[in-house]
This record gives structure tokens, sequence and C-alpha cells, in this order.
């Protein structure tokens, strides 16, 4: 009964049915709007017919990727190919084994496409010609009245390792889909993140994993450092220190890596401090404010019931009486900015770092201006299985293509007071090549004989 059970859980038909219900699972799933995937959709479906939604929701087709059933037949996907791999092996190594039985005369072995009879020189004998084979990288079974040789005789193990790799990539590939988190998240110099949902970017809204948490990660931004060389933005140096204290220097292709996660750099900006005050010095309010105005992007913010219209010009200059920047290099940094009152403009004028501007009676002071960066957050389980089982592949390929099985059957006969080496031989692969192969191996092999 189990083996039955086995040999079905193993069969072709059963990894079909599987693909075919996945199938219609992926299929439900695209035309019954998901709770995870499409929120605004899901809701107002639920407010416009709560009882078919009721419905949907007790058998988990709203949530059919991390339902019951398509975990289950996941799950049973994999048994399949785990157990057609293991199945697979005996044959595997039979290919592998030099058994006796497979040293067989020359002159009659079926399947050798190549066949061979040289007079072997005075000088060698048949454990000489074995010898030399042997040096060649064969494995020779036998003696010189009958003998098996074959090379890379591991190869078809090169097989297995490619249904390993195949098994490997589907699984890290099911597992990055359902662990997936995808976010941005804005951070400026000085400001610590403990990974809470609330604080990653609502546009575009973050993609929570199916399966799993969110990044569990902590440290602060200690430092952000544009890199500028003759006008042209080269690079850029973020350091963060994470809970241990440890320091870590982020650039455009380098990462922060913690918790399966990657924290990428995507984006630069301003974050200046400013306060505003009354005639009289006190302060009225102040906070640091994320302006995205590098590259001539215009930004706004808020403070004490006004709105605060913001240029920004790294290497300040006034030409014939414009604002303008002489390069990309932050040598004078300088704000221009508008002020507005219910849409009307009461004040304007330009800021530089440790500089205000006054109007209507108020003073709005920048006291600090550090950078701030947008990270792109992504978190894949699967990617290092995903990974290894591309590397294996990548290794079975060329295992199977460049180090590919040949195989020998010969026998040292003595004819007319003379030794005759008779051969047959054939190839895994390139078998228009395998005369030429073979013909210069032997040639090589005993000098420049006679062949029959």
């Amino acid at each position: 009964m189990f083996s039955k059970l086995i040999k079905y859980l193993a069969s072709l038909r059963f990894t079909i049915l599987l693909i075919c219900l996945l199938g219609v699972i992926f299929a439900l799933g695209l035309m019954i709007p998901q709770k995870s995937l499409v929120k605004d959709i899901y809701f107002e479906w639920q407010h416009n017919s709560p009882t078919l939604v009721a419905f949907l929701d007790a058998l988990q087709l709203t949530e059919i990727y991390t339902s019951w059933l398509t975990l289950t037949l996941w799950g049973l996907f994999f048994l399949n190919l785990a157990l057609v791999m293991w199945q697979r092996m005996p044959l595997v190594m039979k290919r592998i084994e030099m058994p006796q039985s497979r040293i067989v005369a020359p002159e009659t072995a079926s399947g050798y496409l190549f066949r061979g009879d040289y007079v072997l020189p005075a000088e060698m004998d048949g454990p000489g010609v074995i010898a030399l084979l042997e040096k060649r990288g064969f494995t020779v079974l036998g003696d010189e009245k009958g003998f098996l040789g074959v090379k890379n005789r591991y190869s078809p193990l090169a097989f297995a390792f490619f249904h390993l790799s195949f098994f490997l990539i589907l699984l890290g590939g099911a597992i990055s889909i359902y662990t997936t988190f995808i976010g941005y998240v804005d951070l400026a110099q000085g400001e610590s993140f403990q990974g809470e949902l609330e604080r990653y970017n609502a546009s575009p809204s973050p993609a929570l994993p199916k399966v799993g948490d969110i990044p569990k990660v902590s440290f602060t931004v200690t430092g952000v450092t544009p890199k500028v060389v003759r006008n042209t933005p080269t690079g850029i140096s973020v350091k963060l220190q994470d809970a241990a204290g440890k320091v870590h220097d982020i650039g455009i292709n380098t990462p922060y890596i913690t918790d399966h996660t990657f924290f990428v750099f995507k984006h630069l900006g301003m974050a200046p401090l400013f306060v505003l005050k009354d005639a009289s010095g006190k302060d009225i309010e102040g906070a640091f404010f994320k302006l995205d105005v590098l590259q001539g992007r215009q930004d706004r913010f808020a403070l004490g019931g006004y709105e605060f219209v913001t240029n920004f010009y790294p290497d300040y200059v006034l030409e014939k009486g414009v604002p303008t920047t002489r390069s990309q290099e932050f040598n004078k940094p300088t704000f221009s900015i508008v002020v507005e009152k219910e849409g009307k403009k009461v004040g304007e004028g330009m800021v530089p770092k440790d500089g205000a501007l006054e109007f209507a009676g108020l003073r709005l002071e920048m006291q600090e201006m550090p950078f701030w960066v947008r990270f792109y957050v992504i978190k894949e389980r699967g990617v290092s299985i995903l990974y290894t089982g591309f590397i294996i592949a990548c290794v079975a390929v060329i295992w199977r293509l460049l180090f590919y099985r040949r195989e020998i059957v010969g026998a040292v006969r003595e004819e007319g007071g003379e030794l005759r080496l008779v051969v047959a031989a054939k190839s895994e692969f390139y078998k228009s090549l395998a005369e030429d192969e073979f013909s210069k191996l032997f040639n090589g092999i005993l000098g420049k004989t006679d062949e029959r």
C-alpha cells in the first residue's frame, strides 16, 4: 500500500495534475480580488457584496495564495519533484558502475561506433597499454585479455545535480514569492529606524509578504556625503550604525544587508531644520523637512500656518539678477523661498545655511541643513536557495558538456608472433568527432603504428 502511494506521488500523472491545479489556483487569484494585493478593490467589493465576500473569505479564496489548499499543493509539488529525483538516482548509479559483465569482445560489442586494430610496438605489452590508458584519465577494469576503460566515469552524476538545481530553483523562487517584502523609506542624517511599517512611504505602498514578517532592523543614519567630481555626481557614502554599534558604509552599488533584507540607495534630498520665530525671537514652530529639491526640483512645506515654496542651489550664484548654481558641488548651498498665505505671496528671499528670512513680522531661520536618503527595501528569503540552484545548474551543464563520458572495450591478442590491440570505443556526446578523437588517442598512446 505504501509503495503504491509513493509510486503514484512520483508519477508523471500526479505531476501534471498538480501543475493543472496550481494553474487553476493562480487563475482564481487573478479573477478574485485578493486582500493582500488589491485592498481598495477588495474593500469596495466587500461593501457592495458582503454575503458573497464572506462566503469567499470562509473558503480562503480572497487569500488564495496563502490558503491551506495552495500551500498543500505546493508541498505535494515539491514532494513529487523530490521523489522523481530520488527514483532516478539508482539509474545514475548504475551508469557509474563498472561490472565485469560489461567487459565484452571489442569485435562484437554493440553500440560502439569506433573500432580499431593496432600492432603494438615490440617494447609494449598489454599491461603497458592499460597503464597508458590510466595515465590518460581512464578508469580501467580487467586485464590485457579483456578490459573496460571509462573516462569521466562520474559524469552521469551531473544529471542528478541538474535535477537538484531545478528543484532548488523552483523552491527558491516559490519561497521568494511568498516571503518578498518591498518598500521605500526616507531617512535623514541623524534619524533612527526600527523597521516600523508605518514609517515606510505610503506611495508606492509596501508590498507585504504573504508568509513571514516584515524586515526586523535597527540602525541610525550617522552620515550622508555626496561625491561630486568636476561638476559630475559620482557616488554617495551613507553611514549607518546598527544596534550592535557596527558602522556600515552604503554606496550606489553597495547595499546594507541584514535579516535577508537589502537596503539599496535610490535617492538623495535635503532635510533642513527650519524654525519660525516671532518678532521677539520666541520659537513658534520648527521641524526638519525632507525636501526633494536637487537637480532643479521644486518642493514645499508648511509651518506656522504658512506655505513655503522652495528651490535649492548647491553652489549659489546670482547671474544677471537670476539665481542659479555654478556647479553640482555643495560649495554654497542656498534655498530660494517664497512664502504664501492662503494662496497669496507674503514674502520671498534667499536663505543660505545658518541664514534667515524675515516676512510679515516673523523670522524663518535655517539652523541645520543635513541630507536625507531614500532606500529601496527588499526582503526575500529564497534568494540564496535560488542562486545555489543556478550555480549547481551551471556546474552540471559544464560537467556534462566538457567532461563527458568516453568508454572503451579492448583486448590484446597475439597473432602471427606479434601483439595486436583490438578496441571498440564510444563517446557520450559529439559522436561525429568521436572517430578522430579515438584515433588520436590510440596513435598517441602507441606511437606511429600500423592499423589494420
